[in-house]
């Protein structure tokens, strides 16, 4: 999975990324995923091998976004990925629901 910062990438869900190929994606430096990961903001499927879901790419292309539009800091860009996650979980939920009835 190669891309400039800024294209667009197709990703497959199954795919597993490197922190290498996650920081040649994603416009963050390395420190800035790591840090992310320890504030708990973003899981690797491999910590001994630092390696990462595809789908973090989306997730860490929003991260950057967010990063230069607000200019936050890592730990607020953290807390702000938790809570878009946890938004978009509850939103899944009512949709959920309401199909239900």
């Amino acid at each position: 999975m190669q891309a400039e910062h800024g294209e667009g990438v197709w990703v497959d869900r199954h795919e597993v990324v490197s922190i290498t190929e996650l920081v040649e994606l994603c416009g963050l430096s390395e420190g800035e995923v790591r840090e992310l990961v320890d504030y708990g903001a973003l899981v690797p499927v491999d910590a001994a091998q630092w390696t990462f879901t595809a789908e973090c790419v989306v997730t860490l292309r929003k991260a950057s976004r967010l990063k230069e539009g607000l200019e936050l800091d890592t730990h607020a860009l953290a807390l702000t990925l938790t809570l878009l996650e946890r938004i978009g979980a509850l939103e899944a939920q009512l949709a959920a629901a309401r199909a239900g009835r």
